[in-house]
């Protein structure tokens, strides 16, 4: 059974020959320890050599990259403009994902001037179909579109949007129709370019608690989740949700929508792998909970072994399991962490697993 075979046995809830391996690559020491060189941007072609070279067996593309396809630069190198009018300021440790501090949504009259970008502009699929010549059907490909909820985020920013759930619900959902507008076109793009599967990126919690209530997320976001899922899936491919968090309470309504997977199981957010493979595991694929906080950044590689393990030993049984940190290889986690949670994959994650 090759990579690409092995996660999406794994996504379809069924037992491949061992645990697939996923995560997201997000620090340039990686790249350099592994490929010699030192990316600019988080590309395509870089992105599935690495994933490659690290044994995964998966790695996902952003459509049209992190900073879009011409973003607009205030102060270069410093400080840029992307499409939809969100401003972003470049520091060394936000590689590859900047971090917002303008936007551009506050009023209705500031909707009326938002111009939607236009997803169909030819390039945004380079990066994907640059890794799907790398990868030549041997790793899955992963596609991905942000959520309404996280769209809206990064439009308005953290208060205006959360205050708005109170003050004018009528402009989340008018800014959720607009999100998901350009998000179903752009999987349709990303599945007619070829990619395996999908990412929801819909960040709904912090680490000690949801953002929002259930009655909101029920009553104003909801709706909109169910028509990506919908759209997407109507693509032919299964869709992994993503939210950091503690975000126990959605799971109900989440898989019931129709989600194949979820990722990534934030372990400090009291996530627990074993309440959730016992209530989902029959329906749904568990990606993630090696604690990307505490045990990769500080542990021992032993430290790293054992976690591993008992993620393996929890949610692997019966298959619909995917190795994978709570977050991302970001810069905090050292290399040598890194393949040794690469290695304890490989050393406990054969089918039939036997750790007992």
């Amino acid at each position: 059974m090759d990579s690409k075979q092995r996660f999406l046995s794994a996504l379809r809830g069924q037992i491949p020959d061992r645990v697939p391996m996923f995560d997201f690559p997000a620090q340039k020491n990686l790249f350099e320890a592994l490929l010699g060189r030192r990316p600019s941007s988080y590309n395509g072609r870089d992105v599935a050599e690495v994933s490659m070279a690290l044994g995964l067996d998966a790695a996902w593309i952003p459509f049209g990259g992190y900073p879009g396809l011409e973003p607009d630069w205030i102060d270069p190198g410093v400080t840029y403009r992307d499409e939809w009018g969100v401003t972003y300021q470049v520091e060394p440790v936000s590689w590859p994902d900047d971090a917002p501090i303008g936007f551009p949504i506050a009023t209705r009259e500031d909707l009326k001037k938002l111009k939607c970008p236009d997803p169909t502009i030819p390039g945004r699929e380079q990066d994907i179909c640059e890794a799907l010549q790398v990868a030549q059907g041997r790793i899955a490909i992963l596609g991905g579109v942000r959520g309404p909820f996280s769209q809206a985020w990064y439009l308005m920013g953290p208060h205006n949007l959360l205050f708005a759930f109170h003050d004018d619900p009528e402009l989340l959902t008018s800014l959720f129709a607009v999100s998901n507008q350009y998000n179903l076109e752009a999987g349709r793009l990303q599945a007619k370019a070829g990619v395996d599967a999908f990412f929801i990126f819909d960040d709904i919690g912090y680490k000690t608690a949801p953002f929002i209530s259930l009655e909101h997320y029920r009553r104003l976001v909801l709706p909109y989740i169910q028509e990506l899922i919908e759209g997407l899936r109507k693509t032919g491919r299964s869709i992994i949700f993503h939210s950091d968090g503690r975000i126990r309470m959605f799971l109900d309504d989440m898989v019931e929508a129709g989600i194949s997977g979820l990722h990534p199981l934030q372990r400090t957010a009291g996530m627990d792998i074993r309440e959730i493979k016992e209530t989902f595991g029959r329906r749904i694929c568990i990606l993630g909970n090696i604690d990307s906080s505490v045990t990769l950044p500080y542990g021992s590689p032993q430290d790293v072994d054992r976690e591993v393990r008992e993620c393996i030993r929890v949610a692997g049984p019966g298959g619909g399991y995917i190795l994978a940190s709570d977050h991302s290889l970001h810069d905090g986690i050292p290399v040598g962490n890194i393949q040794a949670m690469v290695n304890a994959g490989r050393k406990w994650g054969s089918y039939p697993l036997a750790l007992d």
